[in-house]
């Protein structure tokens, strides 16, 4: 065997397993037509020819597995079988391929129609690869990069389309994720845009609470539903948050500070207080 013609096969498996439906978030079945584009937690993926794809997010990890077709993400391109994985706060693109049987016993059962004989195709070419040495597993999977408690938890807040979008928008830059998060606030909070303000309000008084995950996201849904109803607060959000000097986490608008607090490589508004 030629080591350098070897490549790595990673997992793409989700913690929910084969009860996810189509409108799960953290994972969506695309197709595009040549030339078409398609835009997720701020990533654009443009079609070369008719194209298959699964898209999935988790808490570190945004992925395009190319079913059938190609794509180009970034600069990338990826046939059938393959995955570009990119980190949330980089755009470096890392060119993998993943484990299509392992995907297709993960997939609902409506998406089997459009997701089967490819998958089917694929996991046939890499069993002749893997006998031949040219495909070695790696202890990777993309859809849950950490341990699967952590990551069902750190998920629940993290895997938000505007959390995402926010860390992409930032590349790793402290204060320009800084600067973005309290602007989308205030911008929200404005348009009195309930879901994206529930997005970024800060998870821990929610999780501490030891409720489930889908009771304590319900909690502040209605939190921030009564939040963006207040019209003297929204009013005031009209105004582009202004850094305070000195303080990374405070931004200044219409009379009020917003304050940030960090959660794992994200920022989330902690409070919003009168000056």
């Amino acid at each position: 065997m030629n080591p350098q013609r070897a490549r790595c096969l990673i997992a793409l498996t989700l913690l929910l397993g084969p009860a996810l439906s189509q409108a799960e978030p953290n994972r969506r079945l695309l197709k595009l037509a040549a030339g078409d584009e398609a835009n997720a937690w701020g990533m654009v993926v443009k079609a070369n020819a008719p194209s298959v794809l699964l898209l999935s997010l988790s808490s570190e990890l945004a992925t395009v597995a190319v079913l059938e077709g190609s794509v180009v993400l970034g600069g990338e391109v990826g046939q059938a079988g393959d995955a570009l994985v990119t980190p949330l706060e980089s755009r470096k693109i890392e060119l993998l391929q993943f484990d299509a049987r392992q995907l297709a016993a993960t997939l609902p059962p409506e998406w089997m129609a459009d997701a089967r004989a490819p998958l089917d195709a694929i996991a046939a070419r890499q069993s002749r690869k893997r006998y031949w040495g040219l495909l070695e597993p790696v202890n990777v999977n993309a859809s849950a990069p950490v341990s699967p408690a952590v990551e069902a938890v750190r998920s629940s807040y993290l895997n938000s389309v505007a959390i995402a979008v926010l860390r992409r928008e930032a590349g790793g830059n402290p204060q320009q994720l800084a600067q973005l998060t309290a602007s989308r606030f205030a911008a929200a909070m404005a348009q009195r845009d309930a879901v994206t303000v529930a997005a970024l309000i800060d998870p821990k008084p929610f999780t501490d609470t030891g409720a489930t995950a889908d009771a304590w996201l319900a909690a502040r849904q209605r939190f921030a539903v009564k939040l963006a109803g207040d019209a003297t607060l929204t009013s005031a959000m009209a105004t582009q948050p202004t850094a305070v000097a000195n303080d990374q986490t405070a931004f200044d608008a219409g009379g009020y500070r917003i304050r940030l607090v960090p959660r794992d490589r994200a920022l989330f508004v902690m409070s919003v207080e009168a000056l």
